[in-house]
């Protein structure tokens, strides 16, 4: 089959994290013998159009001079719009792009796929005539839309414009599905379907262990924190707890908070080593060197939570002892005591307690290792993709 594939978000380059589970679900499509071809919002840089196997990648423009194209990417969408004002002048002019560029190679895809309900589900769904459609909802925009003030109307029109949709959580399927009228919801949740996102197999470490230690100079207890470095991760609450533990933390990713959070570490005097944003072997190697990793994620104010995030599962895949907040999907896939130890958001005391809890009980760190390998293998892409197959064929 030939897919139409709408995102706001899809990696510039080989190397690039915004959009790479979209990247990983094109392939998904592609193991399975379809062709893709994706529609992605045109990046401010004028860098050279990356190339994969069996996926066609079209940017979008939305907005002329092209610097002005400020609202994806980045530290993704709500903070962009929370940070600069440019951000905001993308949002009708993408919609009405996308939707133009959809319109006239529709008749080319044999079924389309969207990432993001907004706007990219409306557009394929207003677009797809007979085809099957598969809208794929995360947290950020299940959030946005529960704010919005047709929200009602506008998720009737998702969930009708769709013959399945798939959410990374349980609690963003719920979420969704409560804000439509009685009679539709019982319609649409019998085409709802929940998994996270996948992830990649990880190759081997450049290294042994020992050597990767040595060469970073860690000889203590060490904690990993992976993410972008925006509020919603809680990477203020892990620097907080690793400093009362006294042991090295080790930050990779970036964002908009990464100043305030140097400032925090060096307040508190904390062995915490910023290390930007980290992919590939440099990544795999970071796993392998560490000794637990740490998702601190939280429930802002606003009410936005997480999903389910993908570095949880290649952490775990990595064979690293977690440490997860219970938000948002964590709880679908960590199970306290069994694969992972799972803590209230924002409590600092008992985040520092299961770090130092790992941190003494070798015994514990293998007994949850060996659980969270087994769970992650669940959630590789290739273990996906025949669900994805069906959902695209038989939604």
């Amino acid at each position: 089959m030939h897919i139409g594939l709408l995102t706001t978000s899809f990696p510039r380059s080989a190397d690039d994290v915004p959009g790479a589970f979209v990247l990983g679900f094109a392939r998904a499509l592609v193991s399975q013998g379809h062709t893709v071809d994706v529609l992605a919002p045109e990046p401010a840089e004028d860098d050279a159009l990356p190339v994969w196997p069996g996926i066609t990648l079209q940017w979008v423009p939305y907005l002329r001079p092209r610097a002005l194209e400020q609202t994806f990417y980045g530290a993704g969408v709500p903070d962009n719009l929370r940070r600069d004002p440019r951000a905001w002048l993308g949002l009708a002019p993408f919609s009405l792009a996308l939707l133009r560029a959809a319109a006239a190679q529709t008749h080319r895809w044999d079924a389309l796929v969207s990432h993001w309900a907004l706007p990219c589900a409306l557009v394929a769904g207003a677009v797809r005539g007979a085809r099957n459609h598969v809208a794929v909802l995360h947290s950020a925009d299940v959030f946005a839309l529960t704010r919005l003030p047709l929200r009602a109307r506008i998720a009737q029109r998702i969930a009708d414009g769709a013959t399945a949709l798939l959410f990374s959580s349980t609690l963003l399927r719920d979420t969704f599905l409560g804000l439509l009228a009685p009679v539709p919801r019982a319609g649409a949740a019998t085409r709802c379907h929940v998994s996270p996102m996948g992830i990649e197999p990880l190759d081997a470490p450049s290294a042994p262990r020992r050597t990767l230690r040595r060469t970073r100079a860690l000889d203590a207890f060490t904690v990993l924190s992976l993410g972008r470095l925006v509020p919603i991760k809680g990477t203020d609450d892990t620097i907080r707890a690793s400093a009362a533990l006294g042991c090295p933390l080790l930050v990779a990713g970036g964002g908009p908070e990464r100043d305030a959070l140097e400032s925090l570490a060096r307040t508190l005097g904390a062995d915490t080593r910023f290390l930007g944003i980290v992919t590939g072997a440099a990544k795999r190697d970071l796993f392998a060197a560490a000794d637990a990793f740490v998702l601190a994620s939280r429930v802002l104010s606003s009410g936005r939570t997480e999903g389910t995030p993908t570095t949880l599962l290649e952490a775990m895949a990595a064979g690293l002892p977690i440490v997860a907040t219970d938000v948002g999907g964590v709880a679908g896939v960590v199970t306290h005591e069994r694969n992972g130890l799972l803590i209230p958001a924002g409590d600092l005391p008992a985040l520092s307690a299961a770090l130092a809890r790992l941190r003494d009980d070798a015994a514990l760190r293998k007994r949850l290792t060996r659980a969270a390998r087994n769970t992650a293998a669940l959630y590789t892409w290739s273990a996906l993709a025949p669900h994805l197959d069906a959902l695209v064929r038989d939604a």
